[in-house]
């Protein structure tokens, strides 16, 4: 095995780890433990989750924020419905297609699914000149987070329907899993395990900078984002169960304070900034986010309540991707905004 696809395999299964786990001892006895699974590491929509301890609001709050890395958003909350989180960052259509099959998934707060998206298709270097267009991907492998047997990941949802607007039916493809992590992203580039990456920022910045693929797509682009039905849904989500909720409201209304914080300290910063907060140790990585956030200034919403007009937006995302849970989409049961609130 090559190390490029050594580096692959590694990030699709790598363990969860611990990401900024400080003790609790140097926060006294009274401080509270909250466990929450995102992507990644390194997932730019994720950002407002990983600033939370950066700018020590648990702390503040009197608690400990532990955050787990997955390959996938959709691994990430089956590990927190197995009991071991509280709280877990998805993509929200996810808990759309979860609540259909019956799993105990309640939305708390939104903080992905602002006016400007960070998608992007790249395809491997050598490919440049061949794939000139998305359908010349037909028949060809595309890497994406696949989610899992229970419900596919909002990645894969997306690409589709991106495929699916430009005459690529998604069994005109050959999808392969791939970690929502710059390591997962490289290694199956350069490994040639796929022909093309349909992934979001900082990693396609990151991907086209190693040189080991070039951009097809941009939904960054205009003509290229009014494609895609629903296009200003819900991105992401802090999911966590109605059991949760019923037997610890408080840790509930903490968490959703945390993110509250940490959006407002955002939108009242510079790329800059934000990004040193984050403590990137390499240099160009850093530069690739901060890069990505000034290209891309309305990732996040304006603050985390939930958007009528987004949940609106999502239900016609569903409908497009012409998944089941679209008819079954009952935003009163999937969202819980007691704490988060809701705008127009």
């Amino acid at each position: 095995m090559t190390l490029s696809r050594r580096r692959f395999v590694g990030g699709l299964l790598c363990l969860p780890v611990a990401g900024w786990c400080r003790s609790s001892a140097a926060q006294g006895a009274a401080a509270t433990s909250i466990r929450l699974n995102i992507p990644g590491p390194g997932a730019l929509p994720f950002a407002p989750l990983e600033m939370i301890p950066k700018l020590d609001i648990d702390r503040a709050l009197g608690a400990e924020l532990q955050i787990r890395y997955f390959p996938s958003g959709v691994q990430g909350l089956e590990d927190m419905l197995a009991g071991n989180a509280d709280f877990a960052g998805v993509g929200f259509t996810v808990l759309a297609k979860m609540l259909t099959k019956g799993q105990d998934v309640v939305a708390i707060a939104p903080f992905g699914g602002g006016k400007t998206p960070s998608f992007a298709i790249v395809v491997h270097q050598s490919l440049r000149g061949t794939v000139r267009s998305i359908a010349d991907l037909k028949g060809r492998s595309v890497g994406v987070s696949i989610g899992s047997a229970k419900s596919k990941a909002y990645l894969q949802t997306l690409a589709e329907l991106l495929l699916a607007s430009h005459g690529v039916q998604p069994d005109q493809v050959r999808w392969v899993g791939t970690a929502q992590n710059i390591e997962g992203q490289v290694g199956a580039l350069v490994g040639k395990v796929v022909d093309a990456v349909f992934c979001e920022e900082p990693f396609p910045s990151g991907l086209v900078r190693r040189k080991v693929g070039f951009v097809l797509a941009d939904l960054r682009d205009p003509r290229m984002g009014s494609r895609v039905l629903g296009a200003g849904h819900v991105r992401a989500a802090i999911a966590t169960t109605s059991a949760l909720i019923r037997q610890d409201p408080a840790r509930a209304q903490l968490m959703v304070e945390m993110l509250r914080r940490a959006v407002d300290w955002m939108h009242n910063h510079k790329p800059e900034a934000i990004i040193a907060r984050l403590e990137i140790a390499d240099a160009q990585e850093r530069r690739d986010r901060i890069v990505a956030l000034a290209r891309s200034p309305d990732m996040f919403p304006p603050d985390a309540r939930f958007s009528r007009s987004q949940i609106e937006a999502t239900r016609e995302f569903l409908r497009a991707s012409g998944d089941r849970a679209a008819a079954a989409f009952d935003a009163q049961r999937l969202i819980n905004d007691t704490w988060a609130g809701v705008r127009p």
